[in-house]
């Protein structure tokens, strides 16, 4: 498979058809730079679970982390211990005190098993699905590979290379029998393995990598928050545009009372506002490689004028006598949902597409409450 091709990834991630995601210890170890595990990007690999992927390490990777991990460690506890003896060294009157901040250290037995037990939080919290690669390459395969120079084996380092050849070989077995995986890793030989594999792609970036399964929910959130920023922007212009379409159609009842029969005809409906009233919520209805679709809920206010004519029943030839007519207008407030198409995925400027009106949402009535068949304005 190609390296990395985002625009062939997101049309990928958009039809369920990447199930994984995994990293290589090169990326978890850059990122770990206090050696907890608990680097924000790193733990925000947790969000995957909502995109239904599944989170899977190596089981070479997670030995090769924790056993970095046990190094840093160990690395801290000794230089904490040699700094306490030389200060008692300089400050003999505080042996004490340095005797007792020495004992209260972590033993030194005990690294490892701290290092384990950080490594085994970490991979519950996020969801990581510990991958063995046990029989996923025989002896002849995998020596063959070295002496061809496939990769990951490559240049005069590559018999360093075993391990990332027996990790892939594993993730390879994984994706065969699940589907496609999504791998970061910054080394060549990753990339060039995942190229030659069917189901493995291969990114260098996590938050890159990570904004892919987000990105329809990122531009969502763009588009709704121009409402506030940018009240007479693109995007609530043709939310606005959309409505007023809609109500240009005149096709709603109007519903009145009045003290003899009526009969009347919209004339007018202009749209004053919108204003969104979605709150958080995100409703994402499709997806593809380019655009998304998405509702927004607004409420309208509409002003609506309409005719009425007004008669009464003659009651020796049974005919109705106009008595004349008045114009009477209304303003409503009436919530709509607009189904809004996007698209510009990977790009800095968002597109509308599209915007229409869902029809379970029109207006379809409208009321005037009690009518008068003369109108007279109140003097000033």
């Amino acid at each position: 498979m190609p390296i990395y091709d985002a625009d062939e990834l997101r049309g990928l991630i958009a039809e369920g058809q990447i199930v994984g995601f995994t990293l290589d210890t090169n990326v978890i170890d850059g990122l770990n730079t206090n050696g907890n595990l608990d680097n924000r990007i790193l733990l925000s690999i947790e969000n995957l679970r909502t995109k239904k992927v599944a989170t899977v390490l190596s089981d070479i990777v997670a030995n090769e982390v924790r056993a970095h991990m046990t190094l840093r460690h160990a690395a801290a506890h000794d230089q904490m211990a040699s700094t306490l003896k030389a200060y008692s060294k300089i400050w003999k009157e505080h042996a004490g005190i340095v005797e007792e901040l020495s004992a209260k250290l972590a033993p030194a037995d005990a690294i490892g098993a701290h290092a384990e037990a950080l490594l085994k939080a970490f991979c519950e919290k996020v969801g990581f699905e510990i991958v063995s690669s046990n029989e996923a390459i025989g002896m002849a395969e995998l020596m063959e590979r070295y002496f061809q120079n496939q990769p990951p084996f490559a240049g005069s380092d590559k018999k360093h290379e075993f391990p990332d050849a027996i990790a892939l070989a594993g993730l390879d077995k994984w994706s065969q029998e699940h589907g496609a995986v999504l791998v970061v890793s910054k080394d060549k030989g990753w990339a060039a393995y995942c190229n030659d594999s069917e189901y493995l792609y291969c990114g260098d970036d996590l938050g890159k990598a990570l904004a892919l399964f987000h990105e329809d929910e990122a531009i969502v959130a763009r588009c709704l928050a121009s409402f506030g920023e940018e009240p007479d922007g693109d995007f609530a212009s043709e939310i606005l545009a959309a409505i007023q379409r809609d109500v240009d159609d005149l096709d709603f009842e109007v519903q009145a009372s009045a003290f003899m029969e009526w009969d009347a005809e919209v004339e007018e409906a202009v749209l004053d506002s919108i204003e969104y009233v979605g709150g958080q919520e995100q409703r994402i209805v499709a997806s593809d490689g380019q655009s998304v679709t998405f509702l927004v809920s607004v409420m309208a206010k509409i002003r609506i004028q309409a005719g009425f004519n007004f008669s009464v029943r003659d009651s020796i030839d049974n005919d109705y006598v106009s008595l004349g007519g008045s114009m009477q207008e209304v303003s409503i407030e009436h919530r709509y949902q607009v189904t809004v198409t996007v698209s510009g995925k990977g790009d800095d400027e968002v597109n509308i597409d599209d915007a229409v009106v869902n029809p379970a949402t029109r207006l379809r009535a409208v009321d005037f409450g009690h009518v008068e068949p003369f109108y007279e304005p109140e003097p000033d």
